[in-house]
């Protein structure tokens, strides 16, 4: 049994663990989703494809567990309030007021001037706990020239220049 103590000593544990800033969108038909994410991470170039979980109370979560494709834009540096706003800061379709988002041609929004944008299928799906874990099988990249990514640490938000 996982207890608060446990949970706590992950928290810490995984604040250590320094990684870039995404917001997960996708669309289902009605309506478009965005989350903040970090538990992105790529799984396979043969064939290329992404990793990523969300926790089954969030909205999008939805929109995936039916199936649909989903856009994994990696923030660039100077696009914290971004992050906020998707991390909580607004909620539903208001997510989207704050940016440069645009729509593939199968409607997923992405967001322009990210430091990337990746698009993929949903490949395959798994339930660990509070979260799932959802394959995704890349389609399509968008990427900016300039590198400089939204970073998360112990807390707060850097950006390295490399």
């Amino acid at each position: 049994m996982t207890t608060p103590e446990l949970q706590d000593q992950m928290k810490q544990a995984m604040g250590r663990l320094g990684a870039s800033v995404t917001v997960i969108t996708s669309h289902d038909g009605t309506r478009k989703y965005a989350m903040t994410a970090t538990a992105v991470t790529s799984l396979t170039l043969d064939p290329p494809a992404l990793l990523i979980c969300v926790n089954q109370e969030n909205g999008l979560h939805h929109a995936l567990s039916k199936g649909h494709s989903f856009c994994v834009n990696i923030l660039f540096g100077d696009q914290q309030d971004i992050s906020n706003t998707c991390a909580g800061g607004e909620k539903g379709e208001n997510k989207f007021n704050l940016g440069d988002w645009q729509q593939s041609e199968d409607n997923i929004p992405y967001l322009a001037g990210a430091q990337a944008s990746i698009f993929c299928d949903l490949d395959d799906t798994h339930v660990y706990g509070s979260h799932s874990i959802f394959i995704g099988k890349v389609k399509k990249i968008i990427t900016r020239d300039d590198i400089s990514p939204l970073m998360f640490l112990a807390g707060n938000y850097f950006s390295p220049h490399p």
